[in-house]
């Protein structure tokens, strides 16, 4: 069984989304964040349903190919580790913001994901080097039961203009 929920917060009401005044333009302030997530059963066929449905979302949220490929890897990674090493249910969240694309995988397991030594014949092991590489950084929270990664979208943040002075408004 997988479940799917995703959040995207209000957006204010108006013709523009922002506030105006009179003559200008509306304020074109990025969206704070959006979040996905989704909840699979500890097997193997969910890796390849996880990958294809991160690069789903992240196209929805008009991020451009490059990063979804980067974030489809890592989310591959880290579910796969989740199902192979974990235990329980496998949960992945991912949420941008302005600046960056947070992905999170939890399952039951305490025990934490661990960077390993591969030999050259060894055919695994080397999958948290891979997300080491495409992250800005990663890591494990929740007492082990969380590993996550963190990958840059500053690019993708438009300009945030300021039509009026507003101390009330905290996004722009």
């Amino acid at each position: 069984m997988t479940t799917h929920r995703t959040a995207t917060p209000p957006r204010p009401r108006g013709d523009g989304g922002g506030t105006s005044v009179a003559g200008t333009a509306p304020a074109e302030c990025p969206l704070t964040s959006r979040v996905f997530e989704m909840v699979m059963e500890p097997a193997g066929v969910h890796v390849s349903q996880a990958r294809r449905t991160t690069v789903t979302v992240l196209r929805q949220w008009s991020l451009p190919d490059a990063l979804a490929e980067d974030a489809r890897l890592v989310v591959s990674e880290l579910v796969s580790n989740a199902i192979t090493h974990g235990s329980g249910d496998v949960r992945l969240r991912l949420r941008h913001d302005n600046h960056e694309l947070r992905i999170w995988v939890t399952d039951d397991s305490t025990v934490p994901a661990r960077r390993r030594r591969a030999g050259a014949s060894d055919l695994g092991g080397r999958g948290l080097h891979l997300v080491a590489r495409l992250s800005l950084r990663w890591g494990v929270a929740d007492s082990g039961r969380t590993t996550y990664a963190v990958i840059p979208t500053l690019t993708e943040a438009p300009p945030c203009r300021r039509t009026m002075r507003s101390s009330s408004d905290p996004t722009c």
